[in-house]
């Protein structure tokens, strides 16, 4: 009996040695059996002929050994910290690799990844668009498209684009910025200070309202957003342009609210500084709303603010401003707001930069002194996107769109290492407007306001 005992241990204390990787020595993981078994590698490959291995989180034990073999070449690295692998690779143009890595589990694991050519997953032309889109909003049925110069917005219907039907709009209307739910669809129309509210499903015109514009020479009415009882649109309020470099006027910003059930404008909203231009909410009874400031041209049409950025808060049932943040001389413009980790994100209108508000206390976490530095080139933030656990960026003037960690803001990381670059031709400027995600297809899609296009992305 004793003996039999002993037999059992012995038995079981070999078992767990093996589980272990080798007990308490330590030694070689157990071989998982290598191959393609499912494992989301990809051998990603740029135009330029350079590529990176890599994987998504969870796909490696953490800050553990990974080995890349291509062109006769081995390198060796680390998985990140959560699990992704973001490898460059010591060679360029290879038509297949093999990788070696210890699985959360602690087996050892040789796979082949699969070949993901930048290139042949971008669609340039995947939606032609009208003239000067520069919205673009997406809805669970519905696809909606400013067009500026047609005066109209195209309906389409998803998943596949169809034409559903069009809103057409008084010449020199010039629709700029779109908000949709499922019982209306709005349109700000900066040609004639105009707000439509239209049928989601087909475009029909529902109604208008005209925001006077006072003293403003031009009232620039900017994203709008709306509850069940109200239309909120951010003003611009330019007293007058600037020429030949001046610097543009602006009287103070405002929010016009428009009452849904009257059909009229409510009440106008004044904020704390100049030039409102996007609206998004940030809790069930509060807006954010970005003004970005003193904007004007130099001679060489090179953008610059003289005055700070604000990031007023609306209380949307009491309409008035609840908080105030100042960002200092930024051109914050674009707004999203991460409510996952609390964060309000602003693009810079005037630079490659974005900045960070904790919603939670309002305190700028990432302001001038340390801004999110995505390019020193001359460029703005267009828009941002968070999906596939990454927060994407648009670059209008490079042509770009950035892949940021979410939590530390650090580029070359899962899922784009590198930027995703829209550039078909030398001289030819896409424009990138505005980001959506497609989850039927795990892609991007990319509104181009200079090429009058929508292109799509399959990610890796």
């Amino acid at each position: 009996m004793k003996r039999t005992y002993w037999i059992l241990l012995i038995a079981m204390l070999l078992a767990l040695s093996a589980s272990c990787g080798g007990g308490v020595g330590g030694g070689a993981p157990p071989l998982d059996g290598g191959g393609n078994d499912g494992v989301a590698l990809k051998l990603l490959t740029y135009a330029d002929g350079t590529e990176w291995l890599i994987a998504p989180p969870n796909t490696a034990a953490p800050v553990t050994a990974v080995t890349v073999t291509a062109g006769g070449q081995t390198a060796d690295g680390k998985s990140q910290a959560d699990g992704s692998i973001v490898f460059k690779l010591p060679v360029t143009n290879e038509q297949s690799a093999s990788a070696t890595y210890i699985t959360p589990q602690g087996l050892k694991r040789t796979v082949t990844p699969a070949l993901h050519r930048v290139e042949e997953k971008l669609t340039h032309d995947f939606l032609p668009t009208g003239s000067a889109p520069n919205d673009m909003v997406l809805t669970a049925e519905r696809a909606y498209v400013a067009n500026s110069m047609d005066n109209n917005v195209a309906v389409l219907a998803l998943p596949d684009f169809s034409p559903a039907g069009t809103l057409v709009l008084p010449a020199g209307a010039s629709p700029s910025y779109l908000f949709v739910n499922e019982a209306l669809g709005f349109v700000t129309c900066n040609g004639n200070n105009t707000l439509v509210a239209f049928n989601p499903a087909d475009g029909a015109e529902l109604w208008t309202v005209e925001l006077e514009s006072g003293d403003a020479a031009f009232l620039g009415p900017g994203r709008p957003w709306a509850n069940a009882a109200y239309v909120f649109v951010p003003l611009a309020n330019i007293a007058a342009f600037g020429g030949g470099g001046d610097e543009t006027d602006y009287l103070p910003a405002e929010l016009a609210v428009v009452s849904i059930a009257d059909q009229t404008e409510a009440v106008r909203i004044e904020l704390s500084g100049a030039n409102a231009v996007d609206a998004v909410p940030v809790s069930a009874t509060e807006l954010a709303v970005a003004q970005a400031g003193n904007l004007s041209f130099d001679e060489d049409f090179r953008p610059f603010v003289t005055s700070p950025t604000f990031i007023d808060v609306v209380d949307t049932t009491a309409l008035t401003v609840v908080r105030s943040v100042n960002l200092g001389v930024v051109g914050g413009s674009r707004l999203l707001h991460d409510s996952a980790r609390a964060r309000l994100l602003v693009g810079s209108i005037t630079a490659g930069r974005m900045y960070t508000i904790n919603t939670a206390n309002w305190v700028i976490e990432r302001g001038t002194l340390n801004p999110v530095i995505l390019s020193d080139e001359l460029t703005f933030v267009s828009d941002l996107l968070l999906a596939e656990g990454t927060l994407f960026v648009s670059s209008f003037n490079e042509d770009l769109v950035y892949a940021l960690d979410p939590l530390t803001y650090n580029a070359g990381e899962w899922i784009m290492p590198e930027p995703l670059s829209l550039e078909q031709e030398e001289l030819f400027l896409a424009g990138p407007q505005r980001l959506h995600y497609l989850a039927g297809s795990r892609s991007l899609l990319v509104l181009e306001g200079v090429a009058n296009r929508a292109a799509r992305y399959l990610l890796p």
